[in-house]
């Protein structure tokens, strides 16, 4: 985790992204699947995901399908940054704190201009992470 921290410390978030699926129906509807989230960070990909109830990350060079969709459904993306930032401008990140313990939430200190805050990634859940400031 120490490589995604650093490069979260130093680097640029540009976007958060979770994989989903549309479904075929009218209108079509988004179905997020929060088991895992993309961090993009200077053009890198970083996947978190849980398991047994530890964050753990991948460095990706694209994102891919990881679970089998409908014939009648497609593969996608939204973005979640202001979601979880709660602002569309760039942050800056001051501070990580995440303790391999399972069930333990990762919490990142950040700054939105002057302002200070906080966003909590809690892998207790049983659709995956769940987000909250």
């Amino acid at each position: 985790m120490k490589q995604l921290f650093n490069r979260m410390l130093q680097g640029t978030i540009s976007n958060v992204m979770v994989s989903g699926y549309i479904d075929a129906e009218t209108p079509p509807v988004f179905h997020p699947m929060y088991e895992r989230i993309y961090f993009i960070i200077n053009e890198n990909v970083f996947e978190l995901y849980i398991d047994d109830g530890i964050i753990c990350y991948n460095h990706l060079k694209n994102i891919n399908e990881w679970f089998d969709v409908d014939e009648d459904d497609q593969f996608s993306l939204m973005s979640i940054y202001s979601q979880l930032f709660k602002t569309e401008q760039e942050i800056k990140v001051t501070q990580i704190d995440y303790k391999a313990i399972p069930f333990s939430p990762l919490e990142i200190n950040y700054k939105d201009g002057r302002n200070e805050r906080q966003l909590f990634l809690d892998p207790n859940n049983f659709f995956g992470f769940t987000y909250y400031n």
